[in-house]
């Protein structure tokens, strides 16, 4: 992991935080990624809005091309109510979602995917449009 912590900007940690208070944890796959996410949560560096965001760090709107078992994937991190599978717009309520948010270029995670838990690799972070 590049940084001790995953690092959000605080507008987007309060959206985020908002976003997953509501979901009551149980066993399925989701709701254990949602879980993982609070706990992350709760060690993350939030930065200022005044200070400057490291561009390597993968925040909401981001583009990011990610290394997984199932092969390279470019897709865009995005709020709920703007995924688009056929655009590659991935909400963060998702388990590649909540996998990435925050962290980093060249970080490699392990998480729980429907399949099993995989290692996903982050290989670029971008923030323009497709």
């Amino acid at each position: 992991m590049k940084y001790d912590h995953i690092v959000l900007n605080k507008k987007e940690y309060e959206l985020i935080t908002g976003l997953i208070h509501p979901i009551q944890e149980s066993s399925n796959l989701m709701n254990s990624c949602i879980s993982r996410l609070k706990q992350e949560l709760k060690t993350a560096k939030v930065m200022d809005e005044t200070e400057d965001f490291p561009q390597d760090v993968i925040r909401l709107n981001s583009i990011v091309d990610v290394n997984t078992p199932f092969g390279i994937m470019k897709i865009q991190l995005v709020l709920p109510e703007h995924s688009n599978s056929e655009q590659k717009r991935i909400s963060i309520l998702t388990p590649m979602g909540s996998a990435l948010i925050g962290y980093a270029e060249t970080d490699k995670i392990m998480w729980e995917f429907p399949n099993g838990v995989q290692e996903v690799e982050i290989l670029k972070v971008s923030h323009s449009q497709f």
